[in-house]
């Protein structure tokens, strides 16, 4: 009988060698004792701004001459932020922050994750995602996915950059997104049906594996393996009709456009960033809804506009308005981003699951509204990567409250920082921090303020 460490050391993964491998080494590790999870950063952008109201625990103002730290216990979340509700516990609320330096209007390009001027159509410096994967790269360093329903590009440059002049692929189209992750297990010229029976590659090599495995071991397995079957599942209906012939036009390349809706889109991104990470390939995924700058439909949703829909139009079929409209869009983000943490929480790892050293950040890339000067920046973060984030609270920097009507006749209440308040880049700074990667600023550049608004939050860190 082969000692199970060494079993574990030496195992091969066969033909399943890249998505496999990763999850061979978590394990002789654990078996070891020496498993050191890696932390693990998500961002998700969306267009449209990110209002005060989908913010704001119900029943509190915007306004507040000091910061305010609230714990969420007991507070009604608004109705964007219902499908986060389970991760309270994990979750922190930020309202306050500035990117007034960004000019976010219609979407502050490259700008959101750099907090760079000047950076709305190139990168003019290196991506917190970017920073964060270069220090904790996986087998892919960053996954960045977009979302761009209507849009016939495959790819797009336009969130996240290695460094200036040197910007990252956004993926658009889920297949190739999963054939460039997942391609290698023995897929055949990327042929559909291949696609849909990838376990059938790797069925030797995990029946192996799991037989020489036994609790918290096996239990990773078994995760690892649902998570690449949840994406098989969402090929079986069309597989279904490539065997038939159905698809036959499409053969042997992959079929051009299998999910068009927003809402579809959205889906198949969030269940290949969701087996990247449970698989170990990655440890860093950005997606990216609207490509920072309103070039998405919400179909799926809504018929109407999407610009218009940003200046508060109302949908005749929906009979909602534009704002209303937009509530039910980052709900929809957040239940299909609430999927991925579940399979994350559903992982063990360690003495714990892959959620505890998981962080989400979920926000605008055009701050608190479309047309926004960027004089707050609203975030919600989920997870606390590792206890290395304080959690479970409300968090707001000083802010004056006004109201604004814009496009239709209804105002909302919306908030405005005073240039003394941090900016984006001090929550970015903070998360490199908590990763264990000390930093004092974040892309300060050539920036005439104060350095600690550049820097990390004590508010945030733990």
């Amino acid at each position: 009988m082969i000692p199970r460490r060494k079993f574990l050391k030496g195992v091969s993964a066969g033909a399943s060698g890249l998505v496999l491998s990763p999850l061979v080494q978590r394990i002789a590790a654990a078996a070891d004792g020496t498993l050191t999870p890696p932390k693990r950063v998500i961002f998700c952008l969306f267009d449209n701004g990110f209002h005060e109201e989908g913010v704001q625990p119900e029943g509190m103002g915007v306004g507040t001459d000091a910061v305010r730290q609230i714990p969420l216990a007991g507070l009604k979340l608004p109705s964007d932020l219902e499908p986060f509700a389970a991760f309270r516990d994990r979750m922190t609320i930020v309202q306050g922050l500035r990117g007034d330096h960004l000019s976010p209007a219609h979407g502050a390009g490259f700008g959101a994750l750099s907090g760079l001027a000047l950076s709305r159509e190139q990168a003019k410096g290196m991506s917190i995602d970017a920073a964060i994967a270069r220090a904790m790269p996986g087998v892919i360093p960053l996954l960045v996915l977009g979302v761009a329903a209507g849009q016939s590009n495959p790819t797009a440059f336009v969130s996240s950059a290695w460094a200036g002049g040197r910007p990252i692929a956004a993926q658009c189209r889920p297949e190739l997104a999963y054939e460039s992750l997942f391609g290698s297990v023995g897929a055949k010229q990327n042929t559909f049906a291949s696609r849909q029976k990838l376990l059938d590659f790797m069925h030797g090599d995990v029946k192996r594996l799991r037989s020489q495995v036994a609790g918290p071991e096996r239990e990773l397995v078994d995760s690892h393996v649902e998570a690449l079957e949840t994406l098989t599942r969402r090929e079986g209906e069309l597989g279904k009709r490539f065997a038939s012939g159905e698809l036959a036009r499409f053969a042997p390349q992959l079929p051009r456009n299998p999910a068009e809706k927003m809402t579809e889109i959205m889906a198949a991104q969030c269940d290949i960033a969701a087996a990247a990470l449970v698989s170990g390939l990655t440890n860093v995924v950005t997606i990216t809804s609207g490509l920072c700058g309103l070039k998405t439909t919400y179909t799926g949703l809504t018929n109407t506009g999407v610009h218009l829909i940003g200046h508060g139009t109302p949908d005749p079929e929906l009979k909602l308005t534009g704002y209303q409209v937009l509530s039910k869009y980052r709900h929809y983000l957040a239940g299909q981003l609430a999927r991925v943490l579940r399979k994350l929480q559903a992982t063990p790892e360690g003495a714990g699951t892959m959620l505890d050293n998981t962080v989400l950040v979920f926000t605008s890339d055009s701050a608190n509204w479309q047309h926004s000067r960027g004089d707050n920046w609203p975030f919600v973060l989920v997870g606390n990567l590792g206890g290395r984030l304080k959690s479970g609270q409300f968090v707001s920097y000083p802010l004056k409250s006004y109201r604004l009507q814009f496009g239709v006749p209804e105002q909302r209440e919306v908030g405005a920082a005073p240039k003394s308040n941090p900016t984006i880049n001090a929550l970015y700074c903070t998360l490199l921090n908590a990763i264990g990667h000390q930093r004092d600023t974040f892309n300060l550049g050539g920036m005439r303020e104060a350095p600690a608004l550049y820097g990390p939050l004590r508010e945030l860190l733990a």
